[in-house]
């Protein structure tokens, strides 16, 4: 049986749900560059403090910030490819898994494995994965 992690008391569901709400309520309707990515370091502190627990490392936070950064810009492209191709769901399906891949592992160089499943909130033996709608990718 892994070991529990011990992090210090982790943000319950309700004032994790909470404080994202809030986070985003006080986005202004066209948030600038540099608001919009305060937001997601934000949004990042919490999910740490909900998934892991308040007294994560501030050296593995930052840590965490920089994937987090990496993975953006990933997806970024994701979503310039979907502009290009966006008549071949398969495609973009394919790449958003690729993106997928690219995130855990990204993350796995930060995390430990049980931190890992924690932080992705998986279950046991889960694999990280996107949800996948098969209907729409054989439209």
């Amino acid at each position: 049986m892994p070991q529990p992690l011990d992090y210090g008391p982790r943000l319950s569901d309700e004032e994790y749900e909470r404080r994202i709400v809030e986070l985003q309520a006080g986005l202004p309707p066209s948030p600038s560059e540099d608001q919009d990515r305060e937001v997601r370091r934000q949004q990042l502190e919490l999910l740490i403090e909900y998934r892991l627990g308040r007294d994560f490392p501030a050296l593995r936070r930052r840590a965490l910030w920089e994937v987090q950064e990496r993975i953006e810009k990933g997806r970024l492209r994701i979503g310039f490819k979907y502009l290009l191709r966006r008549f071949l769901p398969k495609a973009i399906a394919q790449a958003s898994h690729s993106l997928t891949a690219y995130a855990v592992d990204e993350y796995a160089t930060v995390l430990s494995e049980p931190e890992l499943r924690c932080f992705l909130d998986l279950r046991e033996g889960e694999p990280p994965a996107l949800p996948v709608d098969l209907d729409q990718m054989r439209k």
